[in-house]
């Protein structure tokens, strides 16, 4: 993911402030990653450590482990743009220790 599609408007994921954060999971344990937000415009996930993650586009009580977007070890990622936009909680859960990455741009 991460990627520019080919022929997309740029303009359509143009964003003017941004947050660029990361977070330690703890194993079994669901956080919360992103508050909902109406002014996103765009968000990025990375998972930086080897355990795979399950990204969960709710609050952190509905995160079940290989229920949701799962982000492989070692780079996986999911991106939220104009294309598949979504202001709700994101929430994250992982069966081992690991950190996350994300940056949320908003208008």
């Amino acid at each position: 993911m991460l990627n520019n599609l080919p022929g997309l408007n740029s303009a359509l994921s143009k964003f003017s402030k941004s947050t660029n954060k990361k977070i330690d999971l703890i194993a079994n344990n669901a956080s919360e990653v992103l508050n909902s937000n109406p002014e996103r415009m765009y968000s990025a996930f990375i998972n930086n450590g080897q355990a795979d993650i399950t990204l969960v586009l709710e609050n952190k009580s509905k995160a079940v482990i290989g229920e949701g977007i799962i982000l492989k070890g070692n780079g996986g990622s999911y991106e939220i743009t104009l294309l598949n936009l979504y202001t709700g909680k994101v929430s994250a859960i992982s069966t081992s220790a690991t950190q996350l990455s994300f940056v949320e741009g908003v208008e």
